[in-house]
């Protein structure tokens, strides 16, 4: 049970709130800490903390056979991966990258950073990845390259992306970020394209604190890219291209060894979780969650909640009840990144509609099946009171 009997009981009109400790919807998964220390204790005795030491070219190793790929660039983080990723394609060309608008919302800052605009496109309505369609009615003269984003609930379709992007002469690359531990037709999600970008955030699936790193096929590109992180540097004082200080260190590396073997047993633990959502929830009138694909090994990672459209409460008001009792829930991917960029720009149907439909649900290691119980009793009080709730947020002067 919730714990709400009155409206006053919520914590939107001055109730205490459910959760003294908020629930987020990051992951939050702990390295085994005895892995960890051990690793780290190592790293101290060999007085080896940074600039490529034995810890990061293990993970590299150890993440290139988890993707079957011959090569693994570990980063600082996943978007200064990105960045130097997109430049060493560009190779000194300026142009347009086609991105997906129903995604994370730095994605535009990162393509720009490396010197390209970002073209958007629209999404399929129930994978809710860019499609060749979609990618292609974006498309301009100057495009040199398609950023696929593989979503929590499905990858793209790669099949067809591949073929579009050599039917258009550019460069195929995947924003992996949320397909750690999936699959496309029975290969890892880490091989396609030119290369692909994932995230050791501690939100993320797997935990480095922070970090990132790049897989790819292409032995060249990953010389270039281990020059990038370290300034561009060939030798003691040598430079031969455009670089940074993107090095991942070494107890980041330790942190994501010591957490890498756990790996399938959090995806479990995801699945199980999403299954309780739904066992939950399941008598909420106009209720549904977002499915994952089923031909394709996925992660599980985000309890994806969508709305009916008639449901009595607006999708943000239900956001605002469930944040200020300490579920960190919020609008998914909304307002979409064409809107945010641009509010004149032409219409993107599908992404639009879904951008006001779904939220973020808590997850990852700090829910338990009675916190989930809980939010379902939550969620059904601000159903049956919503009417009680409008008048009082209107009568507050809030909008519904």
């Amino acid at each position: 049970m919730t714990g709400k009997n009155a409206l006053s009981d919520l914590a939107l009109f001055g109730g205490k709130p459910l959760f003294s400790q908020v629930k987020s919807i990051g992951q939050l998964a702990q390295p085994n800490q005895a892995r960890f220390f051990a690793l780290a204790r190592k790293c101290f005795a060999e007085r080896r903390l940074s600039n490529n030491g034995p810890m990061v070219q293990l993970l590299e190793r150890r993440l290139a056979d988890f993707h079957r790929v011959p090569c693994c660039i570990a980063y600082a983080n996943a978007g200064l991966a990105l960045i130097a990723l997109i430049q060493s394609i560009a190779a000194g060309r300026t142009g347009s990258v086609v991105i997906p608008t129903f995604t994370y919302a730095g994605l535009p800052h990162i393509v720009r950073w490396a010197g390209q605009e970002p073209l958007f496109c629209d999404v399929d309505r129930d994978t809710h990845t860019l499609t060749a369609e979609t990618a292609s009615a974006a498309m301009a003269a100057d495009t040199i390259m398609l950023l696929g984003v593989h979503q929590a609930n499905s990858p793209c379709p790669i099949d067809e992306l591949e073929a579009l992007c050599r039917a258009r002469g550019i460069t195929l690359l995947f924003d992996s970020v949320h397909g750690l531990g999936a699959t496309y037709a029975g290969t890892p999600i880490g091989g396609f394209g030119r290369a692909e970008v994932f995230s050791l955030h501690a939100t993320k699936l797997l935990n480095g604190f922070e970090g990132g790193y790049i897989t790819t096929h292409d032995e060249n590109l990953a010389d270039l890219l281990r020059r990038k992180r370290n300034f561009g540097f060939t030798g003691e004082s040598s430079i031969d291209t455009l670089g940074m200080n993107a090095k991942l260190n070494e107890l980041h590396a330790a942190s994501a060894l010591a957490a890498l073997d756990d790996l399938p047993a959090l995806i479990e633990r995801n699945r199980s979780r999403i299954e309780a959502y739904r066992e939950s929830f399941a008598d909420i009138p106009g209720i549904s969650w977002i499915p994952y694909a089923t031909e394709n090994k996925t992660n599980h990672e985000f309890p994806l909640l969508q709305i009916a459209p008639d449901w009595p409460l607006a999708r943000d008001t239900l956001v605002s009840i469930l944040r200020a009792e300490g579920a960190l829930a919020r609008p998914y991917y909304a307002p979409p990144l064409h809107l945010q960029d641009n509010p004149s720009h032409a219409p993107l149907p599908v992404a639009e509609a879904l951008s006001g439909q779904i939220v973020q649900m808590p997850a990852g290691e700090s829910l338990s099946r009675d916190d989930i119980d809980t939010l379902a009793a939550l969620v059904d009080f601000a159903y049956i009171h919503a009417e009680s709730i409008s008048s009082a947020l209107a009568a507050a002067g809030t909008s519904r």
